[in-house]
Parts: C-alpha cells; structure tokens; sequence
C-alpha cells in the first residue's frame, strides 16, 4: 500500500481497534487448564488476555504494552497492565516474586530490533515449568515468495510484510531463536489460511507446486505445510541448563 509509512511509522503511530483490539481466539485453543498468572507481552487493548479469564474465572492476567493508548485500553480487561515495552519493563518488582505459569509472546517478536536479547530477558522471569507461546509469521510461505519472484516486497498493515516489522523468520530460524537464547521447543503448529495460498497455485504435481511467478519443490508434506503456513505457534520452556549469558552477555555495535 503506497504511503503506509505515512501513517504507520514514527510518531504517527496511532491506537488501531482493528489491529490492537483483535482477540487471538486461536490462541485459547492451545490452554487446555487453568494457567494461574498469564504475562502477556504486547498485550494490545487486552482481548485475548480478557478470552483467558472468560474461559479460567479467576485467572490473573498482567500485560505488557508500550502504546498508551492499547495500554489504558487493557487495564479495563486485565489485571494490571505495565505501560513500558519489553526492553525496559520492570516484570519482577511489579509481580513481586509471583509465579508465572504462562508467557504469550502473540506477534512480537517479529517487531523487536533485538528479539534475542529480549528473549533472554523474558528467560529471566520465568520458573523452569512457565510455558511460552509464541506466535510468529512465516516469511517461507507460498504469497510472500510468488511476490517476492516477481520482484514484490510490498508492505501491509498488517499480515507477514506489516510495515512495522522489523525481523522476519522461517521455520528453522524461529526454531533457533528459541533454541539460542536459552529454551526448549516443544512443538512448534503452524498456522493456515489456505483459501488465501490456493488462489496463487496455478498447477500441482507430486513435490511441486506452480503459481505465476514461481515453480517450487517440496521434500514431504511438512514441507508442504511450510508453504502454506502463515506463521507458527511456538510452545517452549526455559532450558534448565542453558548457558547464553545475562542480558548484557553479548556484544553491542557502536
């Protein structure tokens, strides 16, 4: 969309309800009991913090959010709610000492300069049983690389080429992000919306797919999920014996 930049970046980055207010339902799908404390991270306007109470009466769900606006929003439907973003929020005196059973990390990371180093962070906060769930888009999938092959890189406002993001991931770089900053990947689900890949798909045989502007192979059909999929939903644990250093372990460049 041309001029997007105009209205999404720098200081003309606004409150959206369609964006910040949109409930991750899916999400819910992948808590099956109570999680206790739920520290939602880009907690938005705080609808799907406010889906896990609804479905776990007496859950406490606190959230992190750097727009002020998406952050007022929340305190009416979370617990608390700590205006700063992750890079400077002060996570554990505001729980002090509390538990964490469960981190939602829903389309973040992709937004951060350093999602490494606010990993390692996050790691800090957590006991070895906390469950994380992440959810990151797919850069690999099959609309991206048709338009990336004609020579596109369009940015959206939204979607995997959301004009504010700011690092993109595979599968396997998702899966080494986690793995490098000190956590376990349990299981990593992708997410689909097939009806948008099949309009791109022009012909189909066995281990390859043709849209217009592309001719792709496929090993198998994980392979094949991997073009399909829009983005994952990492669940991991804090590895017990990680050694990635503290939060000031790596090297910064000038």
């Amino acid at each position: 969309m041309r001029g997007l930049w105009k209205t999404h970046l720098g200081d003309r980055v606004a409150y959206d309800p369609q964006y910040h207010d949109s409930v991750r339902a899916e999400i819910a799908s992948f808590v099956s009991e109570a999680p206790g404390l739920v520290l939602d991270v880009g907690c938005g306007g705080g609808a799907t913090g406010g889906l896990l109470k609804q479905k776990f009466p007496g859950t406490r769900v606190v959230g992190i959010e750097s727009n002020p606006r998406a952050a007022e929003h929340a305190r009416a439907f979370l617990d608390d709610v700590i205006g700063e973003p992750i890079e400077t929020a002060l996570v554990a005196e505001r729980l002090q000492g509390a538990r964490i059973d469960l981190v939602l990390l829903l389309d973040v990371l992709e937004h951060l300069y350093d999602p490494w180093r606010s990993l390692v962070r996050v790691r800090s906060w957590l006991a070895p049983e906390t469950r994380v769930l992440a959810s990151v888009p797919n850069v690999r999938n099959l609309v991206t690389l048709d338009d990336l092959a004609a020579g596109r890189w369009d940015y959206n406002p939204n979607g995997v080429l959301d004009i504010t993001h700011l690092r993109f991931f595979t599968k396997a770089s998702l899966r080494e992000l986690f793995e490098e900053t000190g956590y376990t990947v349990l299981d990593m689900t992708p997410l689909f919306r097939p009806e948008t890949v099949d309009r791109y798909i022009v012909a189909r045989r066995p281990g390859r797919l043709t849209t217009k502007n592309l001719s792709i192979s496929f090993r198998d059909r994980e392979d094949l999920e991997d073009l399909y999929a829009i983005g994952y939903v990492v669940d991991a644990r804090a590895a017990e014996l990680a050694d990635v250093g503290g939060e000031d372990a790596a090297p910064t460049r000038a």
